[in-house]
């Protein structure tokens, strides 16, 4: 029999091992309800709160975004400037309409004096929309037997001119009209039948004579002082590639590379020798360059809703009053050192509140390497560490508070995705992106985008720099 002394011995060690598992079950049940937690945030990302594209969406109901309603009408506002069709000076043709008959009185109404005149115009498309010229070419033969003959710029018996081969490419390039339906509909508006060899040879040519002008427009980004850049996935020849666009409100630049992240950065040329401020995204590939840096606060506005609506981190819904609030000051010209200073003062309050929200997260035992941390502890960090490249737009004019411009660029390539789902071969996604910087940087330089690829065909494409 067991003494006294041995009982409760034996009952201390039993009590004590059972106050330890049920802490090591609470504790359990905490990293349990914590994993719940980010796993449901993850079912509950959206577009709207996080990097995810809205084609992700699916048929979500009940969708949340950042805006508030205000308590303007709908529609245009008091004092926006209409647009409406304008009378033309010099019309292609007059009708006049004769005023003829008798008035009740019993006089002729053309021997009435005149009173006036109104101008009615009606735009409309003429019923011939294509023209046929014939080149009829002199020979002739010397006494000497030489033949001679006349110059001529057509050489086949028949073709077709340089501006319906532009009309071709814009369709295909700029409206993203695939082949089939470019021939549908040049054959039903022109009654004429264009082949893909025609087609895909015209766009060929424009990227042939496009060759100096991207260089043109590199230059011309490598020299800004404030560059926008982005990246984006395409399929390309079976295999994920990605298009790479360098932007301003002037020029704008495409480019697929095999790698998504400094190698396919390299290969391109921009950023290696530019020296002025990227605006871009957290991607961490970017920071290899030696120029500034700028984020976009447009996605961490994002992450910062997804940390407070589904993490229930208050930090984060103060940061993003604190970002708000800074970018509407810079709307209306309120930045000055006194209001920046109050900015940086309550950006600094936010960190200092958030990281009480935020622990620590200590090495995981029992396990090779760190214990993963969490979403919100992870967005802190980036805060707390970038807070230069998050602020940089309070304290540069040039720089925006977003990097909008980057990504309503690559929208193009997007669209192209949702049209076509992807390139066939690689010179194709070559073609399209040389052809497809040249027209975003003339229409951005105020130029009819047709016109623009007459020209490149011709030889002479618009000179953007």
């Amino acid at each position: 029999m067991e003494s006294k002394e041995e009982y409760i011995t034996i009952r201390r060690s039993e009590y004590e091992f059972l106050v330890n598992t049920v802490k090591e079950l609470q504790q359990e049940a905490i990293n349990l309800r914590g994993r719940e937690k980010e796993l449901e945030g993850m079912l509950s990302k959206t577009s709207n709160n996080s990097h995810k594209p809205p084609s992700s969406d699916g048929y979500r109901k009940g969708i949340k975004n950042s805006r508030e309603k205000s308590d303007k009408k709908q529609g245009a506002q008091f004092g926006h400037e209409g647009k409406t069709l304008k009378t033309v000076t010099n019309p292609d043709y007059v009708v006049v309409h004769k005023l003829t008959g008798k008035c009740e009185c019993g006089k002729e109404l053309e021997q009435l004096p005149l009173k006036g005149l109104y101008r009615r115009q009606v735009f409309d498309i003429p019923e011939k929309l294509i023209e046929v010229t014939e080149h009829q070419i002199e020979t002739r033969q010397c006494v000497c037997g030489k033949i001679h003959e006349a110059a001529c710029e057509a050489k086949g018996v028949t073709q077709y001119g340089v501006r319906i081969k532009a009309l071709a490419v814009y369709l295909n390039q700029y409206q993203m009209v695939p082949y089939e339906r470019v021939q549908e509909l040049i054959s039903d508006c022109f009654g004429v039948s264009i082949s893909d060899w025609v087609l895909d040879n015209s766009n060929q040519n424009c990227y042939t004579e496009l060759g100096h002008t991207e260089e043109m427009v590199k230059n011309a980004l490598i020299k800004s002082e404030v560059i926008h850049n982005d990246e984006t996935g395409l399929r390309c020849n079976k295999k994920l590639q990605w298009v790479h666009v360098s932007s301003t409100d002037t020029y704008t630049h495409f480019s697929i590379q095999e790698k998504r992240g400094s190698v396919g950065m390299d290969a391109i040329g921009i950023l290696p020798e530019f020296k002025g401020i990227s605006v871009h995204d957290r991607f961490s590939s970017y920071d290899k360059y030696s120029c500034g840096h700028s984020f976009c606060n447009a996605h961490l506005l994002r992450e910062l809703k997804y940390v407070h609506e589904e993490l229930d981190k208050k930090w984060a819904s103060e940061m993003s009053g604190v970002m708000v609030e800074a970018n509407e000051l810079k709307k209306q010209d309120g930045l000055n050192e006194t209001t920046i200073q109050e900015i940086e003062t309550k950006y600094s309050r936010v960190l200092d509140a958030g990281l009480q929200e935020e622990p620590y997260v200590p090495v995981q035992n029992g396990k090779r390497g760190r214990k993963a941390k969490p979403k919100s502890r992870l967005l802190y960090e980036a805060f707390r560490d970038k807070r230069t490249e998050i602020l940089k737009f309070i304290h540069n004019n040039d720089v925006p508070f977003d990097n909008n411009l980057a990504e309503r660029d690559i929208r193009m390539v997007k669209l192209k995705q949702k049209i076509s789902g992807c390139f066939r071969t690689q010179q194709g996604a070559i073609v399209f992106c040389r052809i497809r910087s040249y027209i975003s940087t003339v229409r951005k330089q105020k130029y009819s985008v047709l016109n623009a690829i007459e020209q490149a065909l011709l030889g002479k494409p618009i000179v953007v720099a």
